[in-house]
C-alpha cells in the first residue's frame, strides 16, 4: 500500500516570524529555508560555504558556528538584521571523524565533534534566548542525525 501525503501550503502560515535556519545552504536546512520563506517568515541562515543562491533568505552570514566568535557573529547580525528572532532551527551537524574505529580517533576528533554537534546549538541558544524570553514568545528547535549518508562504509563517529 502506497501513501502519498499532501499539504496545501499556505503563503501566510509564518507571516510576520523571524526565523534563522542555521546549515541552510544544503539539504534540509535549504528545503527549510524555503519553505519557511514560502509561508510568510523573514528567514536568515549560516554556513561556513558561500551561498550560491537565497531560496528565500533574507539574510545570509557566512561564518563557521562551531567557532564561539562564529556564533556570536550570526547571534549580532541575526538581531541587528531582524529586531529579533521567534524561531531558531538549529540544523547544522556532522563529522569528520576518520574511519578505523575508535583508535583512530584523537581528542581532537572528539572536541571538534562536538563543537559542531553539540556547542554551536547551546552557544545560539544562549544567544537568543534572552530576547525570546524578554519577548515572552520564541521556539528553539534542534534537528540531528549520525550521518547525511548511508552506507557507512569505514565510519567513526567520535
Amino acid at each position: 500500500m502506497s501513501t502519498t501525503l499532501k499539504f496545501s501550503l499556505d503563503a501566510t502560515e509564518f507571516n510576520g516570524k523571524r526565523v534563522l535556519v542555521t546549515g541552510g545552504t544544503k539539504g534540509m536546512g535549504q528545503a527549510l529555508v524555503t519553505r519557511l520563506a514560502a509561508g510568510g517568515a523573514r528567514v536568515a541562515t549560516t554556513a561556513r560555504s558561500a551561498q550560491s543562491k537565497t531560496d528565500g533568505a533574507e539574510l545570509f552570514v557566512q561564518t563557521d558556528i562551531s567557532t564561539p566568535s562564529g556564533g556570536q557573529k550570526v547571534v549580532t547580525e541575526t538581531l541587528a538584521s531582524l529586531g529579533g528572532l521567534d524561531i531558531l532551527v538549529n540544523s547544522v551537524g556532522g563529522s569528520k571523524a576518520p574511519g578505523g574505529g575508535v583508535l583512530a580517533l584523537g581528542d581532537a576528533d572528539g572536541q571538534d565533534t562536538l563543537n559542531i554537534n553539540l556547542l554551536a546549538a547551546v552557544r545560539l541558544d544562549r544567544g537568543f534566548l534572552p530576547s525570546m524570553l524578554a519577548q515572552q514568545a520564541g521556539v528553539i528547535i534542534h534537528i540531528s542525525s549520525i550521518q547525511r549518508r548511508f552506507p557507512l562504509y569505514e565510519a567513526t563517529l567520535a
